[in-house]
């Protein structure tokens, strides 16, 4: 027997020689569709022998192939043309279900920073409308539930005023030495009256929204506050655009500059950005307040120990105002102790687009 002829993979010779003897035609077969498909393929782990005329056997077995052979980098071709002709549609089919979901992200986002802005219509699939519509309900729901509880507060508030009145009157028949504690006492219920109706009047009509440098804001703040006696540093920074009402934020910063001076003796103040929000950091020398009454200072008409024995005027409701001017921005305002002092923290959401010009 003769020894084995190697046959590669691949498409059909038209001849095999064998080692003796005439060679052997093998038709061409069809190539295939516009002539791209490869001939048929010889392949596979096997061994063909064909004896010849003068009895001796010619035997054929196929050669190992490295990776890729012809056939795997054909298929690794027509993976590409089909990733190279779908990638294009996909992108195109993505990018329209991906955009709308975007423009809703965003007004999400920015219902969180204004309450009072309303989602518009937006393009792509009828689910997007629908729950931009849902959003929208939500909203106003939302909206009405908070308005009246708080005109109803605003009302009890203002009744409030008759009986004290009343009260007043009464007060002018006791004894002298009860009548000047008691007047202190309804002087303090008016006005911390006073203070829960102006801060309704305030909630319930938020201001337009304004796109500013909030270092500006907090320069005025701080000569206000020089201009009264206080004593204030404040460490300049660069632009911080920032889109607040302007009378609510200044408001919380009146706020906390005077609880610095006011507990602290003097105040420093220094603004940053941090991951998308202005942060204004207002430290004090004063002696600050404990853990487990930092949380508490927020509540509505509390004051500490050490505020109530301070005998400063009071009525515990400025930090309540400014964390809840500050939440309706998308921020807020903490207390902490740092090595710097006591602090009060504001933060702000940055403006979206910081390529805008800012207000003068």
């Amino acid at each position: 027997m003769q020894p084995p002829l190697k046959l590669t993979p691949g498409p059909l010779p038209e001849t095999i020689t064998p080692p003796s003897g005439p060679p052997i035609a093998i038709s061409a077969p069809s190539r295939g569709l516009f002539g791209l498909a490869p001939a048929p393929f010889v392949e596979g782990d096997f061994v063909a022998a064909l004896q010849m005329p003068d009895g001796r056997w010619s035997v054929v077995q196929p050669a190992p192939e490295p990776f890729p052979n012809s056939w795997q980098q054909r298929v690794l071709m027509w993976f590409a043309i089909s990733l190279a002709l779908v990638a294009p549609v996909g992108w195109l089919f993505a990018r329209r279900l991906v955009k709308p979901l975007d423009r809703f992200a965003r007004a999400a986002e920015q219902l969180g920073r204004d309450p009072s802005v309303a989602i518009g219509p937006l393009d792509g699939p009828a689910e997007i409308g629908r729950a931009a519509h849902a959003f929208n309900l939500m909203q106003g729901r939302l909206r009405a539930f908070v308005d009246d509880r708080t005109a109803m507060v605003g009302a009890i508030s203002h009744d409030l005023r008759t009986p004290l009145t009343r009260m007043r009157f009464r007060i002018e028949d006791v004894p002298d030495d009860v009548r000047e504690g008691l007047l202190e006492e309804v002087d303090e219920m008016e006005a911390m009256i006073a203070q829960v109706i102006d801060y309704i009047r305030d909630a319930s009509t938020p201001g337009v929204r304004e796109r500013l440098d909030l270092a500006t804001l907090v320069e005025e703040a701080v000569e206000d506050a020089r201009l009264v006696g206080g004593t204030v540093e404040f460490e300049h920074s660069d632009p911080v655009p920032v889109e607040i009402d302007v009378l609510g934020v200044r408001r919380v910063l009146d706020n906390l500059l005077e609880n610095a001076i006011k507990y602290g003796d003097r105040a420093r103040i220094r603004l940053r950005t941090e991951a998308g929000s202005a942060i204004a950091e207002i430290y004090d020398e004063g002696p600050g307040l404990p853990e487990d009454e930092m949380e508490r200072a927020f509540e509505p008409f509390y004051r500490s120990e050490a505020a109530r024995s301070s005998e400063k005027a009071g009525s515990g409701l400025g930090l309540a105002v400014c964390r809840s001017i500050a939440r309706a921005h998308g921020g807020d305002v903490q207390l902490k102790r740092s090595g710097e002092g006591f602090l009060a923290e504001m933060r702000m959401p940055l403006a979206y687009d910081a390529e805008r010009p800012l207000a003068a």
